[in-house]
């Protein structure tokens, strides 16, 4: 709302805090006045300062390790349980290492992603699971 033209006079239109065109106030309650019955602003909560000169919790290499070999090892009992054990030792020797070769890659890359912040150990478990199948179904395939 401009204020008064000094060449007009006053303004007919409603001021701009009205609303839509229609709008009538409560008959009761000036302009700006709270709603009888409403409830009070919540108090104001205090925050800790930040913390200044702390470094930041960052996600740690052993924990995305151990989110990768737990992975790891849920995969070689899948494959264990669809393809039927290993013929021999030297059988077990190679889905045991690929299945160790794609655990350290998917704990490479699951570090890689989420090393800035701290990460809860089963929000990391969720993380590598798929990315070792995936890792795992590419050294298998090449």
């Amino acid at each position: 709302m401009t204020g008064p033209d000094p060449e007009q006079g006053e303004r007919d239109d409603p001021p701009s805090w009205m609303g839509a065109p229609g709008y009538t106030p409560h008959p009761e309650l000036p302009p700006h006045a709270p709603m009888p019955g409403a409830p009070p602003y919540p108090p104001a909560v205090d925050h800790p300062p930040p913390p200044v000169g702390e470094p930041a919790l960052r996600t740690r290499f052993r924990a995305a390790l151990g989110a990768s070999a737990l992975a790891a090892a849920a995969l070689v009992v899948l494959v264990v349980l669809v393809e039927g054990p290993p013929p021999g030792a030297a059988g077990w020797a190679a889905l045991v290492g690929s299945a160790a070769f794609a655990g350290l890659l998917t704990a490479t890359v699951v570090w890689a992603a989420v090393r800035r912040r701290a990460w809860p150990f089963w929000a990391l478990l969720l993380v590598a699971v798929p990315v070792v199948l995936v890792l795992r179904a590419f050294i298998r395939v090449g």
